[in-house]
């Protein structure tokens, strides 16, 4: 019987187990010369073969493993398989950047597998003492793969930030679980949710959660817990950001829908206030710092942080356990994210870094392809109709009118079209100045054809949006 059990858990946990394994074998690889030149194959075969097993192990039937500390779902194989297949289109963008960069090696795609796993953790994580190991796999990996250009003072300036931030905020997320598990005697997240249901709500109760999403509001990076972002957009290497700006957000997000799904907690009046408070004054301080940036990706960081905003807002909407339209706009997000910086990272060259938004001056002149790629994901992310952003940000204004936060809904569009100007720059610059840099990399078949995913999906998503959103829906209700 425990063979059994034991052997179940293990094929139910093999997508991980094997990244663990491929993520030391690409660490031993990456030691010698004859063997290094393998790391990014490996890397991607790691991948292709972790989506694999997490397909042929799918299931529509909620399934708890290793003593109830895992859980295996619809919510948790989705979340997973969107990870991988944005982990995958991560490492294959950047192997040009990375090898031009002197930056391939095996302890950059073991440390990134790693990280991932982490991800991978928070995401099935049933456990609150799993769950805080799979957070801090994530970003001890992280620190070191912010660092990893020696070279640069900006990684390693991002580095010391990131560390001393995101300790701050698993130091808040660990206080509240600790609260939590002496309030309600139990470590297992599911019992800990529904622990109101049949037990009177105690300040301390609350307290707890206010922690812990104070830590989450880090982690995602809301206003004014977003000091870090700017500086590590600016000084990771292009993939280590790419990274952060996706899959970490992705896991923290369904933390939060595991701790508040079918808790009365979320309809308590202080509690989201909270999160209604974060989710605004993150879109309006996200908006106005990146109307003032010079610099590309410190744009896209205080973009990031408006993006997030939105987060907030649509779990605060959440009402009657409804999470689907906050999982809609994360997926859509995530998209937007990584095709931006993807396609930075491939513009990008040997002899030339693409730092500032007025190096995007006459791009269509160089390669009208790539410029109009990047348009599509600009105007996703600022939400312009014909883009899946703009019904993603639309469906979250409609809940709140439909909660009567009528002032609110209006405050957010305000900001949102004072923030359309920093997207519309670079639009212009692409399009209408000419001042076209000769050391721009436009050349690379399967680049363009892999960077050309993402947007063809955020204009089908935008024609049908139903069959994502419905599906979304099925699972998490």
């Amino acid at each position: 019987m425990i063979a059994e059990i034991t052997i179940n858990s293990l094929v139910n946990f093999s997508p991980e187990i094997l990244l663990f394994l491929m993520a030391m074998i690409i660490l031993m690889a990456g030691i010698y010369k004859f063997s290094e030149k393998y790391v990014f194959h490996l890397a991607v075969f790691s991948i292709i073969f972790a989506f694999f097993l997490g397909f042929q192990n799918y299931s529509s039937e909620s399934i708890l493993i290793f003593n109830e500390s895992i859980i295996k779902s619809e919510v948790t194989d989705l979340f997973k398989f969107l990870c991988y297949f944005l982990f995958l289109i991560q490492i294959l963008v950047s192997r040009n950047y990375l090898k031009n960069k002197n930056l391939i090696s095996g302890e950059f795609y073991s440390l990134l597998t790693f990280a991932l796993i982490g991800c991978l953790i928070i995401i099935s994580s049933n456990n609150l003492i799993v769950l805080f190991l799979g957070i801090e796999l994530s970003s001890l990996s992280l620190y070191s793969l912010i660092a990893l250009n020696r070279s640069s003072f900006l990684s390693s300036e991002a580095a010391v930030k990131y560390f001393v931030l995101s300790t701050i905020a698993s130091g808040i997320i660990l206080f509240g679980f600790s609260y939590l598990y002496g309030i309600t005697g139990t470590l297992f997240i599911d019992d800990i949710a529904k622990f109101s249901l049949s037990n009177e709500t105690s300040n301390l109760y609350l307290f707890s959660y206010v922690l812990i999403f104070i830590g989450v509001a880090f982690k995602f990076a809301v206003a004014p817990f977003h000091m870090w972002l700017p500086d590590v957009y600016e000084g990771a290497p292009l993939p280590v950001t790419n990274f952060i700006a996706s899959i970490p957000k992705i896991a923290f997000f369904v933390l939060a829908y595991r701790f508040l799904y079918s808790n009365p907690i979320i309809s308590d009046e202080n509690f989201s206030s909270l999160l209604l408070l974060l989710g605004v004054f993150s879109i309006l301080i996200g908006n106005l710092y990146a109307l003032a940036q010079k610099k590309i990706m410190r744009m896209l960081a205080y973009s990031g942080v408006a993006n997030a905003g939105f987060i907030f807002l649509a779990i605060f909407s959440a009402f009657a356990n409804n999470f689907s339209i906050a999982a809609f706009y994360i997926i859509t997000y995530s998209l937007a994210t990584v095709s931006a910086i993807s396609l930075i990272t491939f513009i990008s060259s040997r002899k030339f870094d693409l730092i500032y938004i007025k190096d995007f001056k006459g791009l269509s002149v160089k390669s009208g392809y790539i410029s109009v790629l990047f348009m599509i994901t600009l105007l996703s992310t600022a939400g312009i109709p014909l883009t899946v952003g703009f019904y993603a940000k639309y469906i979250i204004l409609d809940a709140l009118v439909n909660r009567d936060f009528i002032i609110t809904a209006v405050i957010v569009v305000l900001f949102t079209v004072i923030g359309l100007y920093y997207y519309l720059r670079i639009i212009w610059f692409m399009f209408f100045e000419e001042d076209s840099n000769s050391l721009l990399n436009i050349k690379g078949k399967l680049s363009l054809l892999i960077l050309t995913i993402i947007p063809a999906a955020i204009l089908l998503m935008f024609l049908f949006p139903d069959i994502l959103l419905d599906h979304i829906f099925r699972i998490l209700t």
